[in-house]
C-alpha cells in the first residue's frame, strides 16, 4: 500500500479543517466578537494546538491507528469503550455537510433540490473513500489547491475595501467584550479540529516519527493564517451590525465585482465543504477503527475490502449521513447534539500520555520526549495544563446547550456507559474468545 507523504499530510489537514465552518461560524463568530474575531481564532488555534500535544506526542512515540482510543484505552478499557460509542456519532455531522453543499447548490442552480444535491455528494464521496487512502488523499490535494487559491483572492480583494479605522477601533476589537471573544473562540474551536487528524494514520504516513510532528505544526500555521485573514476581512468590509451572522458569502458579494463573487461560492463554500466531506470519511473510521476491532462493535463491521477499508463501517457512516436527508429530519439539531456528544470526551485520552513510557518503552527510550519529560511528575502536570485549558471550553459550550441538547448528552452518556462498565468485561471476554486482531496497528 502507498503511503501519505508530507504533501499528502498538508493538503488531507488543511481540507479537514478548511470547511463550511469558515463559510458559516466565521459569521456567527464575527457576531459574538466584531473584528476580535481574529483574536478567537488564535485562541482558538492555541486551545486546539495545546490540547492535541498529548496526542501528537504519543503518535509521534507510538505510531498507531486510532491513537486517541489507544491512549484512553491503556488508561481503561472500558473507558476507551464509552470514547468510541461518543465519537460514532460524531458521524451525524456529514448530513449537515450534505445539506451545506445543497443550499449552495440550490442558490446557483435553483431546479437542484437541497436534498438531491446533498445525497449525491455524500454518496460520491463514500465511494471514493471506498477506495484506498491514496486515491482519496490525490482527490483532496486538488480541491484544497483550488479552495486556498480562492480564499487567498477573497483576501487580497477584500483587504483594500477594509475601513481598518474602524476594525481596530476598541468598539470593534470588543465588540462582544472579553466574553464575547472567549464566546466565539468556543464556537469555532470544534471548526478548527481538523488540524489534527494526521495522528489517525501513523502506520499509514511515510516516516510517520517525522511527518506528524513536523506537518501538524506546518497545518496549523497556514490553516490560522487562512482562517484568521479571512475573518478579519469578513469583520472589515461592512459594519459589525451588517455582516454579524451572516455567511461569508455575504461578505463576498461586496469584494467581488458583479456576479464575480459566484468564485467564492463555487470554489469557496462547495470546495471547503466537499474537502471537509472528504478527510470525515477518512477520520471518522480511522480514529475508531483499533475499538472496532477490539469488540466494541459487532464483528463485521471491521470487514475490510481489497485496498484495506472498513466497508461496512463505511456503510454505516453513509447511512448516518444519509437517512437524515432522505427523511428531511432536523439535521441542525443533530449537527448540535453531534458536536456537544463529541467535545465533552475531547478530555479522556489527553491521560493516555502518562501510560507513553510503560505501554511502549523502547518507543519512548529512542525519544527525545523521554529526556523532556523524564519526570511523572511533569507529565502530570502538562496533561493537567491541556485537560484544563479545553475544560474552560467545554464549559463554555455546555452553558450554551439548549435544553433538549442538555437532556440528550445526559441519556445518551448514561446509556454509552452502562453498556461499557455494565457489559465491558462480557464484551472484551467474547472479543478474547474470537482471537488476536487481524487487522490492527498498535
Amino acid at each position: 500500500m502507498k503511503k501519505l507523504n508530507g504533501k499528502d499530510l498538508f493538503f488531507m489537514a488543511m481540507g479537514s479543517c478548511i470547511g463550511a465552518g469558515i463559510i458559516t461560524n466565521t459569521g456567527v463568530a464575527i457576531g459574538m466578537a466584531g473584528s476580535g474575531v481574529i483574536i478567537a481564532y488564535l485562541l482558538a488555534f492555541f486551545v486546539m494546538f495545546v490540547t492535541n500535544l498529548p496526542t501528537m506526542f504519543f503518535a509521534t512515540v507510538h505510531p498507531a491507528m486510532s491513537p486517541q482510543y489507544v491512549m484512553t484505552s491503556w488508561v481503561s478499557k472500558k473507558m476507551a469503550g464509552f470514547w468510541l460509542y461518543c465519537q460514532i456519532f460524531a458521524a451525524f455531522a456529514q448530513a449537515y455537510m450534505g445539506v451545506a453543499f445543497g443550499t449552495y447548490v440550490n442558490s446557483i442552480i435553483p431546479s437542484i433540490s437541497v436534498r438531491a444535491a446533498a445525497c449525491f455528494i455524500i454518496t460520491l464521496f463514500f465511494m471514493l473513500n471506498l477506495l484506498d487512502l491514496k486515491s482519496s488523499a490525490r482527490v483532496q490535494n486538488v480541491i484544497t489547491a483550488i479552495l486556498l487559491c480562492v480564499l487567498v483572492s477573497f483576501v487580497l480583494l477584500g483587504l483594500p475595501k477594509c475601513d481598518l479605522g474602524r476594525m481596530f477601533s476598541k468598539e470593534s476589537i470588543l465588540y462582544g467584550g472579553t466574553r464575547g471573544i472567549f464566546d466565539a473562540c468556543a464556537s469555532v474551536l470544534f471548526g478548527v479540529g481538523g488540524c489534527t487528524i494526521l495522528v489517525n494514520f501513523g502506520p499509514q504516513i511515510d516516516n510517520p516519527k517525522r511527518n506528524i510532528p513536523r506537518m501538524t505544526i506546518i497545518t496549523f500555521i497556514c490553516a490560522f493564517l487562512a482562517f484568521g485573514l479571512v475573518s478579519f476581512v469578513g469583520s472589515g468590509v461592512a459594519p459589525i451590525a451588517e455582516i454579524a451572522g451572516k455567511p461569508m458569502t455575504y461578505q463576498a458579494q461586496i469584494i467581488y465585482p458583479g456576479k464575480a463573487y459566484l468564485i467564492f461560492v463555487v470554489g469557496g463554500a462547495l470546495l471547503a465543504i466537499i474537502t471537509t466531506i472528504n478527510a470525515n470519511y477518512q477520520r471518522y473510521w480511522s480514529s475508531i477503527i483499533r475499538g472496532v476491532d477490539e469488540g466494541w462493535l459487532p464483528t463485521f463491521m471491521g470487514k475490510r475490502n481489497k485496498h484495506g477499508t472498513p466497508w461496512v463501517l463505511m456503510v454505516l457512516f453513509w447511512l448516518m449521513a444519509l437517512i437524515p436527508n432522505l427523511f428531511n429530519l432536523n439535521i441542525g439539531q443533530l449537527v448540535s447534539l453531534a458536536s456537544a456528544v463529541t467535545l465533552i470526551p475531547m478530555l479522556i485520552p489527553i491521560w493516555g500520555f502518562l501510560k507513553l513510557p510503560g505501554g511502549d518503552p523502547e518507543g519512548w527510550e529512542a525519544s527525545k520526549l523521554s529526556k523532556y519529560f523524564a519526570s511523572p511528575m511533569l507529565r502530570v502536570v502538562f496533561c493537567s495544563i491541556s485537560t484544563l485549558i479545553i475544560g474552560v471550553f467545554v464549559v463554555l459550550n455546555i452553558l450554551q446547550f439548549t435544553p433538549i441538547a442538555a437532556i440528550f448528552v445526559v441519556v445518551y452518556f448514561a446509556v454509552a456507559l452502562i453498556i461499557c462498565f455494565g457489559f465491558g468485561d462480557k464484551i472484551m471476554a467474547a472479543r478474547a474468545k474470537r482471537g488476536d486482531m487481524p487487522h490492527s496497528n498498535s
